[in-house]
C-alpha cells in the first residue's frame, strides 16, 4: 500500500463527509492524482477513448450526472441519449440530461467503486489536463448495470499509464484600456443569435467581464450579490422555468424546468427540482452581472455570476425555445434584481 494512498484513507477516515475533491486539496494534489493513488484498491483507469465511453454510456440507461466547478455543483438524473459527436459533443434532452462536451479538454477516465455510509457508490469520472473534474457519471437504482460493468471492461487499460497533468497557463487579458469599446458595442448590438456572443469575445480578445465593462448599462449591468437567491426565490413562487447553465473546462450541464424548492443556508444556496439539484457557493459571488443579448426575436436576458478568480460559476436565463421571444415572466424577474439591487 502506497504512502499516499495511506495519507488519504487516514484523511478520510478523520473527515468522513468530505468530498474527494477536498481531500486532494489536504494533499496539495489534484483529484485525478489522488484516484491513481488508488488504482487497484477501488478505482480502475480507463482508456482515454472517450468516444467508446460516451456510447457506452448511451447503453447503460439512467445515471446521475454531476458537473462541477469549485463554486458549484449541478446534479442530474437522465440518460446519455440523443448522444451526437463531432468536433465538439453534445447530449441534447431538454428538461432531462443536457449536456454540451468538449473531449478536446479530456485527459483522463477513472471507475470508482467506493464505500459510502449510504453503501456501494458506482461511478466513472473524466479529468482535463490539469487533474480537475470534467464530469462525473454515478449509476441509480435503475442503471443496468450489467452494461455498466460490460463498460468498465472494454475500457478498462491493461498497464496503467502515468498522467501527464500540465499546470495552469497565466493567460494575460487585454488591458481593459486596450479594448475597442465603441466596435465591441457596435457589434454586440448588431448580433442575431446569442451563440455569436463567443465569437465576439475571442474577436476582440476579451474576457466576459471586460466585455461587460466595455458596453452600456442596457446591455450588462452589475447588480448585487444577493441577485441569485432573489430570482430563485421568486421563480420558486412563480413556477415559471428558468435554465441554469454549470460548467466545467470540458463540459457544461445545463438545467431547464421549474424550481421546486430554494433553501439557503450558511454560505450555500441549494436548489432541487425532479431529478435535479444545485449547490451553489454564494459567498464565492464575487461579480453578478445581467446581460441582454440581442436575437431575431428580440433580447434575451441572462444573470451570470463570477467567483474572484475570473471563474464563471453558473449562468442563469429564462426557458426559451429556439425562435420565439423570452417569456415576460423572466423579464419582470430581472426587472426586479435591477431595481432592488445594483451594485456600487
Amino acid at each position: 500500500m502506497n504512502g499516499r494512498y495511506q495519507h488519504y484513507l487516514s484523511l478520510k477516515a478523520t473527515h468522513p463527509h468530505k468530498h474527494t475533491c477536498e481531500l486532494a486539496a489536504q494533499m496539495a494534489i489534484s483529484e485525478a492524482e489522488l484516484l491513481m493513488c488508488r488504482l487497484g484498491q477501488d478505482t480502475v483507469q480507463l482508456r482515454p477513448d472517450f468516444t467508446a465511453l460516451l456510447h457506452g454510456l448511451s447503453q447503460v440507461g439512467e445515471i446521475k450526472n454531476i458537473t462541477r466547478n469549485r463554486y458549484a455543483i449541478h446534479k442530474q438524473i437522465g440518460c446519455y441519449d440523443n448522444l451526437r459527436l463531432g468536433q465538439h459533443g453534445i447530449v441534447l434532452n431538454p428538461r432531462e440530461l443536457d449536456l454540451r462536451l468538449f473531449p478536446a479538454q479530456w485527459h483522463c477516465a477513472f471507475a470508482v467503486d467506493e464505500q459510502t455510509p449510504q453503501g456501494l457508490r458506482h461511478s466513472i469520472q473524466i479529468f482535463d489536463n490539469q487533474g480537475d473534474a470534467v464530469l462525473s457519471v454515478f449509476t441509480t437504482d435503475h442503471t443496468n448495470l450489467t452494461a455498466w460493468r460490460e463498460l468498465i471492461s472494454q475500457c478498462s487499460v491493461r498497464k496503467h499509464r502515468e498522467l501527464d497533468l500540465h499546470t495552469p497557463l497565466s493567460l494575460l487579458p487585454t488591458n481593459d484600456n486596450d479594448i475597442n469599446e465603441q466596435d465591441l458595442e457596435s457589434e454586440w448590438r448588431a448580433m442575431t443569435d446569442v451563440h455569436q456572443f463567443f465569437g465576439l469575445l475571442k474577436k476582440h480578445g476579451v474576457s466576459r467581464q471586460q466585455a461587460f465593462r466595455s458596453v452600456g448599462t442596457d446591455l450588462a449591468c452589475q447588480v448585487d450579490n444577493d441577485a441569485v437567491l432573489h430570482i430563485l426565490t421568486q421563480a420558486e413562487k412563480a413556477q415559471n422555468e428558468i435554465m441554469i447553465f454549470v460548467a466545467s473546462r470540458g463540459c457544461v450541464q445545463i438545467f431547464t424546468g421549474a424550481v421546486d424548492k430554494v433553501t439557503a443556508k450558511d454560505e450555500w444556496i441549494y436548489v432541487e427540482s425532479r431529478a435535479f439539484s444545485w449547490q451553489l457557493h454564494s459567498s464565492e459571488i464575487a461579480e453578478s452581472w445581467v446581460t441582454r443579448k440581442p436575437t431575431r426575436e428580440g433580447f434575451v436576458t441572462s444573470l451570470e455570476l463570477f467567483a474572484a478568480d475570473g471563474t464563471q460559476i453558473a449562468q442563469l436565463y429564462g426557458q426559451r425555445t429556439e425562435g420565439t421571444p423570452e417569456q415576460n415572466t423572466w423579464r419582470e424577474q430581472i426587472d426586479s434584481v435591477m431595481n432592488t439591487g445594483v451594485a456600487a
